[in-house]
C-alpha cells in the first residue's frame, strides 16, 4: 500500500540547520522503505536558498498566508499524493485549523511533533488550542514533553522520539578570524542562539557579559539570530543606550561550526527549551557549557556542563567566572562528546519515528 507523510514546519530560517538536515535523513530512510514525502512550509521560506535546494530533492509546497487559498492548495496537496500521514512541526493554531479543514473527512492521522512546551497559549486561544489538539498523536523530543501530553490528553497517544544530531554537519567549518568578525583578541569569546529575547535568557546573558566585564574578565559574546533581528536589536539599545562593543550580532550560518570554533564557552541561560539542538552539538565539539538548570537541560546530565540557577543573572555570571577561569580538562570533554555521539546519533531518531509512523497508521 502506497504511504506518504506530509510534514508541515513554521520553519523560516535562514539556514538548513539540523532540523532540516534531520528531516531530509528522515525522508531518504522512509522511501527506502516505500514512503513518499511532501513537504509544506509558510510562503515566506520560499525565499531561502535551502527551500529552493530541498525542492530539487522532494515535492514542496508554500503557503501564501490567504487561508481560503491555502485551503485549496492543501486539498490539492492531500489528493494529488495521497497523504496518509500529516507530521506537524512547531504547530500554531491558525495552522492546526487549516489542516483540520483540509484533511476533513479523510481520516488522516495527524501528528503534533512536541519540539517545546505544549500550551503556550491563555485564556481562549488556550480552550481553541486544546479543541484542535483532541484526537491527535503526540511526539516529544524529550521524555519531559511526552509526560506532559499524556498528563494532559490521557487518551491520546504520546511517544518520545529524543531529538537527535546531524553530525556530518558539524564536520564542515572555515577558519574564521576573530578581529575581521569585531571581537576582541585578549578577550574571551561565549555564544549564544537568541532569537527569542526572555525564553532564550538573552536578558541574562547580557547582564552576566556586562558585568565580567565591568569586574576584570574581558569577555566578547557572540549573539547568533535566525529571526527577530530587530525587536532584539531594540531590546539591547534600550538596556545600554547603543550596542556593547563585547557583543557581536551576527546571522547563522550552514557551517555553523565556524563559530563554535571561536569559542571559549557556549552559553544556554534559556528559561524553557524542549531538548536543545546547540547544547548537544556545543558538546560534541567540546565546547564548555553554561546552562539553565531547566528539566530540558538538567536530564542531557552532560558532566563537563555547569548549571546555574534559572532567571540568575549572578549566578549566570559566577558560573560562567568560574568555567572561563577553570575549564573542563581535555580528556573529560573528550568522553563527554563521545557519550553524545552514542546516545544522539540520527540513525535511532529515524528508527523511532518510522516506528511511530506504523503505529499510528495501525491503529
Amino acid at each position: 500500500m502506497s504511504r506518504t507523510v506530509l510534514h508541515f514546519a513554521d520553519f523560516k530560517s535562514p539556514c538548513r540547520g539540523n532540523f532540516i538536515n534531520s528531516l531530509e535523513a528522515l525522508r531518504k530512510a522512509a522511501k527506502a522503505r516505500g514512503w513518499d514525502t511532501v513537504y509544506v512550509f509558510p510562503a515566506a521560506t520560499a525565499k531561502r536558498d535551502w527551500a529552493k535546494e530541498l525542492g530539487e530533492q522532494a515535492a514542496v509546497y508554500y503557503l501564501s498566508g490567504r487561508f481560503l487559498s491555502d485551503l485549496r492548495l492543501l486539498r490539492g496537496v492531500i489528493k494529488r499524493h495521497g497523504v496518509t500521514l500529516i507530521h506537524h512541526h512547531f504547530y500554531k493554531l491558525p495552522y492546526l485549523l487549516l489542516f483540520d479543514l483540509a484533511a476533513c473527512g479523510s481520516s488522516i492521522p495527524q501528528l503534533i511533533h512536541l519540539h517545546c512546551a505544549l500550551h503556550i497559549h491563555t485564556g481562549l486561544a488556550r480552550v481553541i488550542e486544546k479543541l484542535l489538539l483532541r484526537g491527535k498523536t503526540f511526539i516529544g523530543c524529550s521524555e519531559k514533553l511526552t509526560n506532559d501530553a499524556k498528563r494532559f490528553y490521557p487518551n491520546q497517544p504520546a511517544y518520545t522520539a529524543k531529538n537527535a544530531i546531524f553530525f556530518p554537519r558539524l564536520e564542515q567549518f572555515e577558519p574564521l578570524d576573530k578581529t575581521a568578525l569585531g571581537l576582541r583578541e585578549n578577550a574571551k569569546t561565549l555564544m549564544l542562539f537568541g532569537f527569542l529575547y526572555e525564553v532564550k535568557g538573552v536578558d541574562l546573558a547580557l547582564e552576566a557579559l556586562d558585568s565580567l566585564n565591568k569586574t576584570g574578565d574581558a569577555a566578547d559574546l557572540i549573539l547568533i539570530l535566525t529571526s527577530h533581528q530587530e525587536e532584539i536589536r531594540q531590546k539591547i539599545e534600550e538596556r545600554f543606550g547603543t550596542i556593547p562593543n563585547w557583543l557581536r550580532l551576527l546571522p547563522p550560518r550552514n557551517d555553523i561550526a565556524s563559530y563554535f570554533r571561536l569559542c571559549d564557552a557556549f552559553l544556554a541561560p534559556s528559561r524553557s527549551e524542549g531538548l536543545p539542538y546547540s547544547v548537544l552539538e556545543a558538546a560534541w565539539l567540546k565546547v564548555p557549557t553554561v546552562l539553565s538548570d531547566i528539566p530540558a537541560h538538567t536530564a542531557l546530565a552532560l558532566p563537563c556542563a555547569a548549571y546555574f540557577e534559572s532567571g540568575s543573572a549572578d549566578d549566570l555570571t559566577a558560573k560562567t567566572r568560574l568555567i572561563l577561569h577553570f575549564p573542563p580538562p581535555a580528556e573529560e570533554l573528550t568522553a563527554q562528546s563521545e557519550a553524545v555521539f552514542r546516545v544522539y546519533r540520527l540513525e535511532e531518531w529515524i528508527q523511532t519515528v518510522l516506528n511511530i509512523y506504523d503505529k499510528t497508521l495501525s491503529e
